[in-house]
């Protein structure tokens, strides 16, 4: 006669098997923000020169996280463990915003705070970061409050407020991230064309 402790043993072996393979969360996929994200088709100056500093930044405490985050509603949000951030989004941003700005501006002479500029600096760019999510097949929309001051940080020359709405191409995780790049790319020429008519403004007197 069989052991019939010994089929049910085995059968609960099997059954946490089974209820394991049914249980294993897949992979995180891992994206970046802006690899190709598009610049204007003509640089808004050309300004050798001219030193910038990006930052600070100030990040909403829900899109300084690892999970991608997309809109729900007027007032959700979903957090997507599948989808992550290969980095921090928070230094995405930053970097983005500062590379497309020297495109805009002609300079190489750009820093991210907090990093320390090894040249002359003449303005530094902070910003309040207020919302930047969109959902999957529809528009990402950017809010950003930011303030050029002079190069020591202290005076303002001049104080704004974006509103980009940039369309997806598609319903697709990747059409959505090339939408936010483009959005970075536009809040970049915004406040490119800023520093570049303080810049004329300061070279004329």
């Amino acid at each position: 006669m069989r052991n019939p402790a010994g089929r049910i043993t085995l059968a609960l072996l099997l059954a946490s098997a089974l209820a394991g393979c049914l249980g294993r969360t897949p992979k995180p996929s891992y994206y970046t923000l802006g690899a190709a994200a598009p610049v204007a088709a003509e640089p808004v100056a050309s300004l050798p020169a001219l030193g910038l500093v990006v930052g600070p930044i100030d990040f909403p405490r829900y899109l300084d996280r690892p999970e991608l985050v997309t809109r729900d509603g007027a007032h959700g949000l979903v957090l997507s463990n599948a989808r992550r951030w290969a980095g921090s989004f928070r230094n995405d941003f930053g970097r983005v915003l500062a590379d497309q700005l020297g495109r805009q501006l002609g300079t190489a002479h750009v820093a991210t705070y907090p990093n320390e500029a090894r040249f002359p600096v003449d303005y530094r760019v902070q910003l309040e970061l207020v919302s930047f999510e969109g959902t999957l097949g529809e528009p990402v929309t950017l809010r950003a409050r930011w303030v050029v001051a002079d190069g020591s940080g202290g005076t303002a020359a001049a104080a704004e407020e974006s509103e980009i709405v940039e369309p997806t191409a598609s319903s697709s995780w990747d059409d959505l991230l090339a939408a936010h790049g483009r959005a970075v790319s536009r809040l970049a020429t915004e406040i490119a064309t800023r520093v570049a008519s303080l810049a004329a403004h300061r070279s004329a007197h």
